[in-house]
C-alpha cells in the first residue's frame, strides 16, 4: 500500500524476519540428508588457502576429481562424476568453508554419513597435494 506524502511517494512494506536454517545438499540419487556444521579455527596464509582451492579446482567432480569449488566453500564429493550413473549415485562428504578476511577454514560441514575425522583426512589429502605436506588435515590411516 503507498501514501502520498509531499511531493514523493513512501512504500509501507511488511517487515520480513531474517531466519536461519540448516543447508542441505541434494545428491542427484538420493533425497536431501542432514548436516552437522563444526566450527574451527585453521589458518593458513593466503597463498597456501590459493593453492589448496587451485588443487581443488583441478580436480573438480566433473573432471574426474572429487571437488566442487563455490565461492568461499570447497565441497567434497564421494567420487567423481565420470559416468551418469556415477554422478547418480555420487554423494557429498561435506565441505570447507573458508573466510578470506580472515585466512582460515572457519566451518567443517559434514553429511549425516561421514564425521569430522573424515573431513579432516579428505582435507590432509588435498593439502597434500597442494602444499607438499599436511597442515591441519589429519590422516585417519
Amino acid at each position: 500500500m503507498n501514501q502520498e506524502r509531499g511531493h514523493g511517494q513512501t512504500w509501507r512494506v511488511t517487515p520480513v524476519l531474517l531466519c536461519r536454517i540448516s543447508l542441505r545438499y541434494l545428491s542427484w540419487g538420493s533425497e536431501s540428508v542432514s548436516t552437522q556444521m563444526h566450527h574451527v579455527d585453521l589458518r593458513y596464509t593466503k597463498e597456501e588457502l590459493l593453492l589448496i582451492f587451485d588443487q581443488a579446482t583441478q580436480e573438480d567432480v566433473d573432471r574426474g576429481g572429487h571437488y566442487d569449488c563455490r565461492g568461499g566453500a570447497i565441497h567434497i564429493w564421494s567420487h567423481p562424476w565420470t559416468t551418469v550413473a556415477a554422478r547418480y549415485d555420487s554423494a557429498t562428504i561435506g565441505a570447507l568453508y573458508v573466510n578470506w578476511l580472515e585466512e582460515r577454514i572457519d566451518r567443517i560441514e559434514t553429511d549425516a554419513s561421514f564425521d569430522l575425522a573424515d573431513l579432516l583426512h579428505e582435507l590432509a589429502i588435498l593439502e597434500d597435494k597442494a602444499l607438499g605436506e599436511t597442515k591441519h588435515g589429519v590422516y585417519r590411516w
